[in-house]
This record gives structure tokens, sequence and C-alpha cells, in this order.
């Protein structure tokens, strides 16, 4: 049960990255938030966590790119 808990932090802290990324430096944010999700799918098999946490950590980085591509900040 507490592995569970971990993972599920781990998740929420990825899917937190997710959304930053999009707002500030995406190419800082996308990878620690793509780590901490590697780290809670370890964790847990469970994919009501980490599901969801993919897919910000990755519509996040992807958008983030985007922005800074089209931007004032073409690459950091």
């Amino acid at each position: 049960m507490k592995r569970d808990s971990v993972a599920g932090l781990f998740a929420a802290l990825a899917a937190a990255c997710g959304i930053v990324s999009i707002i500030t430096r995406p190419f800082l944010f996308a990878p620690i938030g793509l780590l901490l999700l590697l780290v809670s799918v370890k964790l847990t098999a469970e994919r009501r966590w980490t599901a969801p946490a993919a897919a910000i950590v990755a519509l996040g980085g992807l958008a983030g790119a985007a922005i800074a591509a089209g931007f004032s900040h073409p690459l950091y």
C-alpha cells in the first residue's frame, strides 16, 4: 500500500512537471517529468496514476516546445 502511494506521488510530480513545461523551460521540465514517471511506473503496475501522468508529460513537453519555438525563446 505504501509503495502505491509513493508511486502516486511521483506520478503527480511528473504531471506537475508536464504542466510547468508548457509555461517555462520545456527542455528542462519535460525530461524531469519523464524520469519521475519512469520511477512511478517501476514502483507500481496500476495505470490509474501513470497513464494520465504520461499523457500530461507528453502533451506538456510538446506544447512547451511548440510555444518556445514559435515565440521569444526558440531553444533553451
